[in-house]
């Protein structure tokens, strides 16, 4: 039986932890031996919680030091008790302690660059150390042309980069279609959406000026912002200052995204920086339409309009014009409807969980080949 171990440090569930979580409950499924190892500041966090709901064997490393060889001394038993083993790891601080534990083994290592935000220069630092580290893993998997370009450029060998797009599974029945059985705000305005945590590469600060300018022409225009962070009291205090502070709802962090996705009629994507955003597959699945600025890995599913607008060429950041195509959609519901409808298809041909799955476990079979049966199936572990 093969053994596969995600390591990662995080505490709750957003997008990189969905993917990870369904995969190992699909992989278990299959017969495999799969666990989630997080480490983590403290032990009682909701991702532990959430990773039990699911099903998924999960083990938590305490750790509230910057650099802990303890945590190297603990994966490094946990690696050497499994025989036949994959280590995949998320992040940076993984990365480094998966790698240093890995070494003198014989475990398949791999990595996911699921998002580099580069907002200061310490991140910069750690992500700089980050790609130096591939150089010694099997295989980095890149959830965009963009990353495995990026990831190339910062001396990674190219012939360990592997395309591996995200894809989400169908969670149930998609949001009706345009104009049916929503949940309309009260006055029957047209919902727009950023969903994300509140950090600075999220762009929210772009996403409410263009809120001001599509207000001056349809003030009855609602703005949701789903996510919790470090620049909440920030955007809030920004909000006020703009004067819209009564059309702009602070969500915060939710869990059942479902909810959410019935309210909205358009999608906004404002990033500095993006990889494949999970938030992205799961709107266009829900028939939203998007409008995102031309950030990361958005081009390569939005392709040529399938399902949203791309705004500007990348790099601009231009706020009349995103607020122009939010408008246009906002005084186009047939045009949202055409939109939310071609990218759900988009997402049910070439973003499924099932395509994932089955791209990532060739991956982990390739490195352990003495596991893949005649016709290379994860069933026959």
């Amino acid at each position: 039986m093969m053994k596969l171990i995600h390591v990662i440090s995080a505490v709750d569930v957003f997008g990189p932890e969905k993917i990870i979580l369904d995969e190992c409950r699909a992989l278990i499924e299959r017969g495999w031996d799969c666990e989630i190892v997080n480490i983590w500041r403290e032990a009682d966090i909701p991702f532990r919680a959430k990773a039990a709901t699911a099903g998924v064997p999960y083990r938590g490393i305490v750790s509230d030091k910057r650099f802990d060889y303890s945590v190297v001394r603990q994966l490094r038993r946990l690696f050497r008790d499994e025989p036949r083993l994959v280590v995949h790891s998320n992040g940076y601080k993984s990365d480094l302690y998966s790698l240093l534990a890995s070494r003198g083994g014989d475990n398949g290592l791999v990595t996911t660059v699921h998002g580099w935000t580069s907002e200061d220069a310490k991140v910069r630092a750690y992500e700089k150390l980050q790609a130096f580290l591939w150089r010694f893993y099997d295989r980095v998997f890149c959830v965009s042309s963009q990353y495995r370009d990026i990831a190339r450029d910062k001396g990674v060998p190219a012939d360990k980069l592997q395309l591996l797009y995200n894809g989400i599974v169908d969670r149930g029945v998609p949001r009706p279609e345009a104009g049916s059985d929503r949940d309309s705000a009260a006055d029957g305005a047209v919902q727009i959406g950023i969903v994300g945590r509140l950090s600075i590469e999220k762009g929210h600060d772009f996403f409410l000026r263009a809120a001001r300018r599509v207000l001056d022409r349809v003030p009855q225009t609602r703005f949701l912002i789903v996510g919790d962070g470090a620049e909440r009291d920030a955007l809030e205090a920004l909000a006020a200052e703009l004067e819209i502070s009564a059309q702009v709802a602070f969500l915060g962090h939710v869990d059942d995204m479902a909810s959410v996705y019935a309210r909205l009629d358009v999608m906004a994507i404002t990033s500095h920086r993006e990889g494949l955003p999970i938030v992205l597959l799961e709107a266009m699945q829900a028939r939203i339409p998007i409008v995102s600025l031309t950030v990361g890995g958005v081009p390569e599913v939005i392709e040529n309009g399938q399902g949203g607008v791309l705004v500007g060429a990348p790099g601009e950041r231009d706020e009349a014009a995103f607020a122009a195509a939010l408008l246009a959609l906002i005084e186009d519901r047939q045009q949202r409807s055409a939109l939310g409808a071609a990218g759900r298809a988009r997402v049910l041909d070439a973003f499924t969980f099932e395509r994932r799955l089955e791209a990532v476990s060739a991956h982990y079979l390739a490195l352990l080949p003495e596991l893949a049966g005649a016709d290379g199936e994860g069933a026959t572990c």
